[in-house]
């Protein structure tokens, strides 16, 4: 959970739930948005932020809320034995890490939703196959008013 008592921005959520993963599964999730290209070695995860839906009124805390889209890619090289079948045993774990959860914080969001987990990308060229897993969560932001 966040330092603070409630989100003052959507981006400490997705901070929250990048943290939350690499913690349960020992790995690193670095933003899909590189600078640079790399060359891919060896399993990556990386995050980028989907739809948020707006809402247009305030939550009965009079808190404003947003729907956000999160999804998580595992990016496998093709040179790895069984590269379909490695990149689906990792997705499926992220799903069971992200599967209802509240991730420790149940005041500021309603549980995740899992939306999709599917093959994403297959390269052959570039030496790559991808999943992508996402998911949706509403939260709110800013404090309760008295």
């Amino acid at each position: 959970m966040s330092s603070e008592p409630y989100y003052r921005k959507p981006r400490e959520w997705v901070k929250i739930v990048i943290k939350h993963l690499e913690h349960k599964m020992g790995i690193k999730i670095e933003s899909i948005y590189k600078r640079v290209a790399n060359e891919l070695t060896d399993v990556t995860f990386t995050y980028q932020v989907g739809e948020s839906d707006p809402f247009n009124h305030l939550s009965n805390e009079e808190r404003s809320q947003h729907r956000i889209e999160l999804r998580i890619m595992i990016e496998v090289p093709t040179s790895v034995d069984e590269f379909d079948l490695e990149a689906l045993d990792a997705s499926c774990r992220i799903e069971r890490e992200i599967c209802n959860q509240f991730f420790s914080d149940d005041f500021n969001h309603e549980d995740a939703e899992l939306v999709s987990n599917l093959p994403s990308k297959f390269a052959p060229e570039l030496g790559v196959f991808a999943r992508t897993i996402t998911m949706r969560q509403q939260i709110y932001v800013g404090p309760l008013e008295d």
